[in-house]
């Protein structure tokens, strides 16, 4: 008899649980139901561009080259109209801030145009990185020229570019730090 009723009790739990579960699938919360996830993913949008390393390099290479060849228009088209150029160290007088494109015109024109035979040696990109919405590109190089005012001069730049993209990579940033800048007759340099 006790068997029996085991075995009732038995039957009885199994019944009670396909109920259990008919009716939890039914209701859309049981172990059988069809079930609706929902999956929630963060996606972090940022402006930094994720292309343009050619492009950003290559208009930095033409900025380089239109420097050393003095050409001042060519390397005032590397800039954006609201730029700021900054002369930092051991800049000769030159020291400052400079955002509209006539002062940035005026004091690059002056270092560019107030030196002959113009050289740069030693150009060597460090780093180049996407920090927020620009490229920057950290670079030094040497460079010496002769001026009938100042003589025989020479020094090095440490520079860095940030570059933004409007219709072209452009810079928005320039700093210029002279590491060293020595000339024949240095009470000559403004």
């Amino acid at each position: 008899m006790q068997a029996r009723d085991g075995l009732f009790f038995g039957i009885g739990a199994a019944i009670t649980l396909i109920v259990l579960l008919v009716v939890q699938s039914s209701i859309g919360t049981g172990f059988l139901s069809a079930r609706t996830v929902t999956s929630t993913t963060t996606t972090t949008v940022t402006t930094a561009p994720t292309k343009g390393y050619d492009q950003v390099e290559s208009a930095f290479a033409n900025h380089l080259s239109a420097f050393g060849s003095r050409n001042v228009s060519a390397l005032l088209s590397g800039y954006e109209t609201n730029a700021t150029v900054v002369l930092t160290g051991d800049a000769m007088g030159l020291q400052g801030n400079y955002s509209t494109p006539y002062q940035i015109e005026k004091t690059l024109g002056y270092f560019l145009t107030g030196l002959d035979n113009l050289t740069l040696s030693n150009e060597t990109v460090t780093t180049v990185g996407v920090q927020g919405s620009y490229w920057i590109i950290n670079s030094t190089f040497n460079w010496s020229g002769y001026s009938s005012r100042v003589g025989a001069s020479s020094g090095a730049v440490s520079l860095q570019d940030s570059y933004a993209l409007g219709y072209t990579w452009l810079i928005a940033r320039e700093t210029w730090n002279f590491i060293g800048w020595e000339a024949q007759y240095p009470d000559f340099i403004p």
